[in-house]
């Protein structure tokens, strides 16, 4: 099967802190790429919906702050994954994505 994904993908347990209207919780990321980041979680969200994210790269680094939408969940189905759910980033704010990527090391 070939790779569908249009950016690298980096292997990061970050703490995120996700929200939207029925829901606020804290977790970690399993990895995280340009376009979007797996959310290590046992919350179930309604595929397609909008979340909003703060990222952390770390104890003194001020949060990232973006908008992103649910694109995959995986409640069990895949053993070799953890529970959670796929988000892709909606915005393209160039200071965003630049201070992601950077803080990535991209």
């Amino acid at each position: 099967m070939p790779e569908r994904r249009r950016h690298r993908r980096y292997p990061r347990q970050l703490r995120v802190r996700c929200k939207n209207p029925q829901l606020a919780f804290e977790s970690l990321t399993r990895d995280i790429c340009a376009g979007g980041v797996f959310i290590i979680t046992s919350h179930q969200l309604p595929l397609d919906s909008s979340i909003d994210l703060e990222i952390s790269f770390g104890a003194d680094e001020p949060f990232i702050h973006c908008r992103g939408r649910i694109v995959w969940i995986n409640a069990g189905q895949l053993e070799t994954f953890p529970p959670g759910f796929g988000v892709e980033f909606l915005e393209e704010d160039e200071q965003v994505m630049g201070r992601l990527l950077h803080d990535l090391g991209v």
